[in-house]
């Protein structure tokens, strides 16, 4: 190692060209005595099903990330249960280049949220009207920083309609914010269900929907009503 370049690491990537081979992924992870692997909560849930994957060696793992959407609860569990390391979620978006929180690494177990804002990162909680939310309620996430885009290529009209005018990007994700500084994404505001003005998100519905043992995997919808305007329905994976 050249000098003054001690604090220098060299890392080697293993990129899975189709992660959806879960079979071919294990075989490709029992090569390595890997330290980091990030994955998104549905690949995580079918790693955890094959049971070959409970047979790899996780003494060196250490850091197991999720992100791209929402973690499941159950699949954090069991991940933990398997690997012995908290799986660490975090959230951002293509806009913010793309990380914008990210939950301590030394988590002790599944908390529900996506952690804190990274280091100069503002966020706000916003209702309609663009105002801002108090602790605990929920509002369209609002993230400002210097990861955040200026705008779409030569889109100023879909710029104008996520930029506000003191500089945060409206993510369309519904979320909410602690006293600690937590964020809990609820759901992507478009997947709100409106069962007769009650708000139902499905990431909630299919949270509570895999605690039973009867269910692999689900997803829920929203399709139209005609006393309620909209009602819940579940595609469930038995």
């Amino acid at each position: 190692m050249p000098a003054g370049d001690q604090n220098r690491r060299g890392q080697c990537a293993d990129l899975i060209v189709n992660p959806r081979d879960i079979g071919g992924l294990v075989r490709e992870l029992a090569k390595y005595r890997f330290t980091c692997f990030a994955g998104v909560s549905t690949l995580f849930k079918a790693l955890c099903d094959n049971p070959e994957f409970s047979r790899l060696d996780f003494t060196s793992l250490r850091i197991a990330a999720s992100g791209g959407s929402a973690l499941q609860e159950a699949v954090a569990q069991k991940c933990q249960a398997i690997t012995g390391k908290t799986l660490i979620e975090a959230y951002g978006l293509t806009e913010a280049s793309p990380v914008v929180t990210c939950n301590p690494t030394d988590l002790a177990e599944f908390n529900g949220s996506c952690g804190v804002p990274i280091p100069s990162t503002d966020i706000a909680i916003r209702n309609e009207d663009g105002a801002d939310l108090p602790i605990g309620e929920a509002g369209e996430l609002c993230v400002r920083g210097p990861q955040v885009m200026k705008g779409y290529w030569n889109r100023p009209d879909e710029t104008a309609r996520v930029m506000t005018s003191d500089g945060y990007l409206r993510t369309g994700d519904i979320a909410t914010i602690d006293e600690k500084g937590f964020v809990r994404i609820v759901d992507r505001k478009k997947d709100m269900i409106n069962v007769s003005g009650f708000k139902a998100y499905p990431s909630e519905v299919e949270e509570v929907l895999l605690r039973h043992p009867g269910v692999q995997d689900v997803d829920v919808v929203g399709i139209p009503d005609p006393v309620s305007g909209e009602r819940v329905k579940a595609i469930v994976v038995r």
